[in-house]
């Protein structure tokens, strides 16, 4: 089937919203899913969010956001970054996907979600989730941005086990962060994350389950801090909850002051920043990686 012409997706969405098989869709602006608002999204879709500053959005660049509240129904979604001309590029220079649920209050990057369950329940659906080239960095210069910062190419805020069935997350070369969970609680039976510009899994008091595979690359680099795991306890402790039988691919420095329980795992050298490699099946019992009182 020929691919159309480039549709510019208008906000907000309050009412149902059908993307169709076949038709490149862009994100060029700040476009919230708002509460009671749908999104259904045919298999193979790309979504474009474009790439630059954009001063009219509360962030400064353009993203697509699902509210409190919202629905995404989904089978394979592909969301990626694009230039003025709507050509796919590899960079990363915009606001990325964001997901906001009902389940815990949280707050990230100037956006903050208050709970409110069961009245305000997000329901997030799809087989694949893939984004590629999503957030960015530091500001090269003084923006409109409030916060002057990067921003991560997938964040969950707030999204508890009940609102989230996603059967796998793929997240390649982000701005920031690969993943940011902040105060949620969600589910995936496969996870990979590939060349993120700092950390591959961000976890703010939240817990991260994954049944079946997690493939994490952050191969060292000059970039210091960047490390496979960063769990960060603001609001409470954080855990990445790996499965039994689950295979495992990582590759990067582990994580500062994280614990590891795993007899499958080689124990991590917090002492200094050197490269932790471990690619193979959880033959023996589950794995846990955690951080109770440590950022």
């Amino acid at each position: 089937m020929a691919q159309s012409d480039p549709v510019v997706l208008q906000g907000p969405i309050t009412g149902v919203r059908r993307l169709r098989a076949g038709t490149t869709y862009v994100v060029a602006s700040e476009v919230r899913v708002q509460k009671g608002g749908r999104l259904v999204v045919e298999d193979g879709v790309n979504i474009l969010i474009l790439n630059g500053v954009l001063p009219s959005s509360s962030i400064a660049h353009a993203a697509l956001i699902f509210d409190q509240g919202s629905v995404l129904q989904a089978k394979r979604l592909y969301v990626r970054a694009c230039d003025d001309r709507f050509r796919v590029v590899k960079a990363a220079d915009n606001g990325g996907l964001w997901f906001f649920g009902g389940y815990r209050s949280a707050e990230k990057d100037g956006l903050s979600v208050t709970a409110d369950r069961p009245s305000a329940a997000s329901s997030f659906r799809a087989d694949l989730i893939a984004v590629y080239y999503l957030g960015h960095g530091d500001p090269v210069r003084q923006s409109r941005d409030p916060l002057q910062d990067d921003r991560d190419g997938l964040s969950i805020m707030g999204v508890g086990p009940q609102e989230w069935d996603v059967t796998e997350l793929r997240s390649f070369h982000s701005g920031d962060d690969g993943i940011d969970l902040t105060n949620s609680h969600i589910a995936v039976q496969r996870l990979r994350v590939v060349a993120p510009a700092e950390d591959g899994i961000n976890l703010s008091s939240s817990m991260l389950q994954v049944a079946r595979s997690l493939k994490v690359d952050v191969t060292m680099t000059d970039v210091s801090d960047r490390d496979i795991f960063d769990l960060e306890t603001d609001d409470g402790p954080s855990y990445v909850e790996i499965a039994r039988h689950c295979h495992v691919d990582i590759v990067g420095v582990f994580g500062d002051d994280l614990s590891l329980r795993s007899p499958d795992m080689p124990e991590a050298d917090h002492t200094r920043d050197i490269s932790y490699r471990f690619k193979g099946f959880l033959r023996l019992s589950p794995a846990l990686v955690l951080s109770l009182n440590e950022d």
